[in-house]
């Protein structure tokens, strides 16, 4: 990890080294076999962590209909700390590539990441260290691009959450 002048690490340096090890394979044998699909949102498995514990939590997963959030929401439990995501109705609707990549994102959320470019960010950089293809990540662009507007925490709109999202990606590189 690159120090700054300070001799601390930068912020950005944290949030990748944490994102690394929060995101790593759960089963070391794992690791050692071929790269997942990225597009197949089954093949992913996050662990996340009890806010309040630090521990390791699995986050529950659940399918709410209500319509509230179209696509997923992140929650801490106020008594446990269990993280727990919420998938809306429109989740369902998407294709495997894009489920694979909101699970992602939501899964950041589990790990304490609270900003929205920020998630996105990992999310992204998570999946190009597991093989996303140039036109994989072209469909998740043109996915956000078509978003349209977007409420402020991500950018005002899905082409500039793409954009701050990509400008994020570029500098953990």
């Amino acid at each position: 990890m690159a120090n700054r002048p300070t001799g601390k690490p930068g912020h950005a340096a944290c949030v990748l080294a944490w994102a690394a090890l929060a995101l790593a394979p759960v089963d070391s044998a794992r690791a050692d076999t071929a790269r997942p699909d990225v597009s197949d949102p089954g093949q992913f498995r996050c662990q996340g962590r009890n806010p309040f514990s630090g521990a390791p939590d699995g986050p529950v997963e659940k399918q709410d209909e209500s319509g509230y959030w179209p696509y997923a929401a992140f929650f801490v439990d106020p008594v446990l700390g269990t993280p727990t995501i919420v998938y809306g109705p429109r989740f369902r609707t998407l294709d495997p590539l894009m489920q694979a990549f909101i699970r992602r994102h939501e899964c950041q959320h589990a790990n304490g990441v609270r900003d929205e470019i920020t998630a996105n960010c990992m999310a992204l950089v998570h999946m190009r260290a597991q093989g996303l293809t140039t036109r994989q990540e072209a469909h998740l662009q043109h996915w956000h691009q078509a978003e349209g507007r977007l409420d402020p925490q991500y950018g005002g709109s899905g082409a500039m959450f793409w954009e701050r999202t990509l400008r994020c990606a570029a500098g953990l590189r």
